[in-house]
């Protein structure tokens, strides 16, 4: 199932009306590759409903964030709150200059999470793991060290 497809199905469960803002909002979260803030998800919307409200961003993410269809990760050292819709059990590397953050596997963190199950007896609604580190201070994120670490790790693991 897309994660598009299990925000949507969320809200819906949720008793949410699902407005064509609303489902913009799925799609945009769905289809990006980085940890946009509620403004950034805004700007997006904007293009296609450019009379949307920051209120009906911020409520339509929070409903996401109450329902575990996706995460919020605070800040990383710029003052805003960033959401992801990659709710599976991983580490978020987050670079304390540029503010980019970068999803990274990792079966600790799975085993974690099912640790935690188990001992609680009920499910983990939402969990996170963030390492902070420093970078050069670039708009580029190729330029951005740790991002080449990644995409280094990235590619030689798909060999």
């Amino acid at each position: 199932m897309s994660a598009e497809k299990d925000m949507i199905d969320s809200l819906r469960q949720a008793g949410m009306r699902l407005t064509p803002q609303r489902t913009e909002i799925c799609r945009i979260l769905a289809h990006r590759d980085d940890h946009p803030t509620a403004q950034q998800v805004a700007s997006s919307i904007q293009e296609r409903f450019p009379n949307v409200s920051l209120t009906t961003v911020y409520g339509t993410l929070d409903a996401l964030v109450k329902l575990g269809a996706i995460r919020s990760l605070g800040n990383v050292g710029d003052e805003r709150v960033h959401f992801e819709p990659n709710t599976e059990p991983h580490v978020n590397l987050a670079c304390m200059s540029c503010h980019r953050i970068v999803d990274m596997p990792s079966e600790h963190v799975k085993e974690l999470e099912s640790e935690v199950q188990d001992r609680i007896g009920s499910k983990v609604l939402s969990g996170r793991v963030v390492y902070y580190t420093e970078c050069l201070e670039s708009n580029d994120k190729h330029q951005c060290p740790f991002y080449q670490a990644m995409q280094k790790k990235e590619q030689k693991d798909g060999e």
